[in-house]
């Protein structure tokens, strides 16, 4: 089923879904939190509309997302968004990185002492059964 956008309309929590991509139940989520909610809620029925321009900002919201921010923290700077919150997030990444980096290192470390006989499985077994 297309759905034509069309900027006079209001499409419920459905058609929204359709056409943004995103399930309903994230967008019940969402309006749970207070993060994105509908343009309207029908007193009667309880249904969620939304219109045409609310697309930008979840597109915002899923942007942030990708860029690592919790939802806690899209909500709270919502309306104070500035370049030192980015910057900020931007150094956390590159600390997630260097830190995902030394992991990848001590990998390699082992590897290297277990392919050269200085590991054997036999110390990992008996650790893991006394564990049990």
């Amino acid at each position: 089923m297309d759905i034509k956008v069309r900027d006079d309309m209001k499409y419920k929590i459905g058609e929204f879904s359709k056409i943004t991509g995103i399930p309903v139940k994230t967008l019940r989520y969402y309006d749970e939190i207070d993060l994105f909610k509908p343009s309207e809620i029908d007193l009667y029925s309880g249904y969620r509309y939304y219109k045409k321009e609310q697309i930008e900002t979840l597109k915002i919201i899923l942007e942030l997302k990708e860029a690592g921010f919790l939802l806690e923290e899209i909500k709270s700077h919502w309306n104070s968004w500035d370049d030192e919150i980015l910057l900020n997030q931007k150094t956390k990444l590159y600390e997630e990185q260097e830190n995902l980096n030394l992991k990848i290192k001590k990998i390699d470390e082992l590897r290297t002492r277990l392919q050269g006989g200085m590991i054997t499985s036999t110390p990992v077994n008996e650790v893991l059964r006394r564990r049990k």
